[in-house]
């Protein structure tokens, strides 16, 4: 089982104004919803992962002498990849903006950037963590022969699998708890930069 880069998909929803604040305004109107606390912000980054494993991906172990047969099964293969989706502003025109105020809009849209690739890292860093974690468990089936010992032995390792990736632990739940715990430890990209000076005019 290994953890690997899945898609990664950008998009921008477009702002306006003739002011940093009109276009900050604007932002908190039109932007993209956190998922934990449904307020709007600048950006976003929001994650997937997806479990893949099929049947070659088992390694099968025999115990020596037993009876009925006993198998313990492992994954030798499988895959955990993170998807991300990025959201950024996008100003419809700068037309009206002083050069300072220009300026602070490309080290704002930079920052948030910052922001929101840090985000696409730490749910990469948890996919390996969790691929590690599935890497660990192994499943046992008996059987009057070594085929059904495992399947047997298979079932129970994808059935271990399921449990421990179930409500409060599900891949989804597990996803939301860290953009929550990054963007607490980040202030939402407050403490990277990821504030609109609105003083600038």
């Amino acid at each position: 089982m290994t953890a690997k880069q899945g898609t990664a998909s950008a998009k921008n929803y477009t702002v306006v104004g003739k002011t940093l604040e009109d276009i900050n305004a604007d932002m908190m109107k039109k932007g993209p919803p956190d998922p934990n606390d449904k307020k709007r912000f600048s950006g976003s980054c929001l994650g997937d992962l997806e479990l893949k494993i099929a049947s070659g991906d088992f390694d099968f172990k025999t115990t020596d002498g037993s009876s009925p047969i006993e198998v313990t099964a492992t994954l030798k293969g499988g895959t955990i990849a993170c998807n991300t989706t990025t959201t950024m502003p996008k100003l419809a025109s700068d037309k009206d903006l002083s050069v300072d105020a220009k300026k602070e809009w490309k080290r704002f849209l930079s920052k948030v950037q910052v922001h929101e690739d840090g985000h696409a890292d730490s749910y990469f860093k948890l996919a390996k963590t969790i691929s590690d974690d599935l890497n660990t468990i192994s499943g046992k089936g008996t059987g009057k022969d070594e085929k059904t010992a495992q399947v047997a032995a298979a079932k129970d390792l994808t059935t271990q699998i399921s449990t421990k990736l179930s409500g409060t632990n599900s891949l989804s739940q597990q996803i939301k708890d860290d953009a929550k715990a990054y963007d607490a430890k980040t202030k939402h990209g407050a403490t990277q930069g990821a504030v609109l000076d609105t003083s600038i005019t």
